[in-house]
């Protein structure tokens, strides 16, 4: 009996084994079948089931290009699929595919680990992603990676999720932050019909500005005539903690954030050395006029061209603001990528910012707002073709201006009406957050953007505030916030300042 127990149990070991095998079989075959589905204006290169990724279930991967030259990546559930579809954006000038890109900003694999079928292109061109020489003489891939990739995107992956899972996804989502952050407005603006709901953050929508006017200021703030950094960057902690010494109470919560950072004014004569003077805990008087022409903002004869960088921000500064003499900061390459862009100078010739003035370029400088900006505040064709929009924007940003964000949520605001903007489009700031996640676990910033959307559009209640975490390496509740829906600001209401159940959404009394 002993011996008839084992040899069933073998066979059923074996029987197992085999319908396993046959159903991984069958799960290959599926996804290969796909290299031959004639989706429009696709070619597809690759179709792959991939099922040693610890982190991750299996998922068939889609590689090809779309129109001849926008290259992609698609990543669709071999199972579980939750019907939905998502498109991400990409960073700075976009140019290439990071599939794998950890976190929430432009990357596949945590809407993946969702049940989201997702995709990811790069915008047209291939190029570093603070490089412009493919956008001087070729119109059509400006217009690419101005946003036209996008629809093409929803037709090629919609054709592909028909044909893989035999039925059209439910739902449609856009998730992008930083240039993906002016996509998803970019959207939200010109294609209102194309997504169910868009979670866009950190966006850099205001691009001629930002990166045109702004980076000319900021070129010529942290580089001399030279190509010199003006400011030494094993400075920036010093600053760090003297902004943080008076400016993080200012919200009534001691918490190493600050959260007010409009009331914040850096008092930098406390910093500076004696006359003739340089040494590591003081900062020279050349040091302090650059980073107050940094805080101040693009001003010419005391008019207000955009805003500054808000304080608070400073332990991110050497990430994209401040580089070195032998290796500028990601803000000072994109910005001066822009600039060339924008005078068509490529980049096998000199560009020095300090050649233009401000004051007489300012025009110029808006040369390509209408093919790329999304600053058009009216959002009136979005809540007519049902979609939502959740928008956010960290107020520690020193690359993508917060104020700039702000200001945009005002003129929205203004010509849909507050309340009727609400019901269709969302606006939150974070407090202490930088650009997009650089540095994850440093504030209560750990939200995913995408299941903010998809429950909004799901259930079609507006959130009255996001939870947002923050974890320790180990994964322990180190603090938690509301971020609130402007013009809200959650206000603590006492008790343990790290629990967002004592922070409330209050709109200041000198809302307008």
């Amino acid at each position: 009996m002993r011996r008839l127990t084992a040899t069933l149990t073998s066979l059923l070991v074996l029987l197992s084994a085999a319908v396993g095998a046959a159903a991984g079989d069958d799960t290959t075959a599926r996804c290969q079948s796909l290299a031959h589905v004639q989706a429009p204006q696709t070619e597809l290169t690759a179709a792959t089931l991939v099922t040693d990724r610890e982190d991750l279930a299996a998922f068939c991967q889609l590689e090809g290009r779309i129109a001849g030259r926008v290259g992609f990546v698609m990543r669709l559930p071999a199972a579980n699929w939750n019907g939905k579809f998502v498109v991400t954006g990409c960073g700075g000038f976009c140019g290439s595919l990071v599939p794998d890109k950890p976190g929430y900003s432009n990357s596949m694999n945590e809407s993946l680990k969702l049940g989201f079928a997702v995709i990811q292109t790069d915008s047209g061109h291939t190029a570093q992603n603070w490089e412009t020489d493919w956008a001087l003489a070729d119109d059509e891939a400006l217009a690419l990676y101005a946003g036209a990739w996008m629809p093409l995107a929803v037709t090629t992956g919609r054709s592909f999720i028909d044909s893989y899972y035999t039925e059209a996804p439910r739902r449609t989502y856009f998730s992008g932050c930083s240039n993906g952050g002016r996509l998803g407005l970019f959207a939200a603006q010109r294609y209102p019909a194309l997504f169910d709901g868009i979670a866009a953050g950190g966006g850099i929508f205001d691009l001629s500005g930002n990166a045109g006017v702004h980076g000319l200021w900021l070129l010529q703030s942290t580089r001399d005539r030279d190509g010199h950094a003006v400011i030494n960057v094993n400075k920036i902690a010093l600053l760090e903690h003297h902004v943080m010494a008076q400016c993080d109470r200012l919200d009534g919560v001691t918490d190493g954030v600050v959260s007010q950072p409009e009331l914040c004014t850096p008092q930098l004569d406390t910093l500076q050395c004696a006359p003739g003077k340089d040494a590591a805990d003081c900062i020279t008087a050349r040091e302090r006029v650059a980073i107050e022409r940094l805080y101040q903002g693009a001003r010419v004869d005391g008019v207000q061209l955009y805003p500054g960088i808000p304080p608070g921000s400073e332990s991110l500064w050497p990430i994209w603001i401040t580089g070195t003499d032998e290796k500028p900061a990601w803000g000072e390459l994109a910005a001066e990528g822009y600039l060339r862009m924008t005078y068509r100078v490529p980049s096998s010739r000199p560009f020095n910012a300090h050649d233009y003035d401000l004051g007489a370029e300012s025009g110029r400088l808006q040369r390509l707002a209408p093919r790329l900006n999304a600053t058009d505040s009216d959002l009136s064709a979005l809540n007519k073709a049902g979609g939502k929009l959740f928008y956010y924007h960290g107020m520690a940003d020193p690359l993508i201006l917060p104020g700039r964000a702000q200001q945009y949520f005002q003129d929205a605001a203004a010509l849909q009406g507050e309340k009727q903007l609400a019901e269709f489009a969302r606006f939150v700031m974070v407090p202490g957050q930088g650009h997009c996640w650089e540095k994850p676990g440093q504030v209560a910033d750990d939200f995913n953007p995408l299941v903010v959307i998809d429950r909004w559009v799901e259930s079609g209640e507006a959130p009255d505030y996001v939870l947002a975490e923050q974890r320790s390496a180990e994964g322990r509740l180190v603090r938690a916030r509301r971020l609130c829906p402007l013009p809200a600001v959650a206000q603590f209401m006492g008790g343990d300042t790290n629990a967002a159940g004592n922070f409330a959404c209050v709109i200041p009394p000198n809302n307008p």
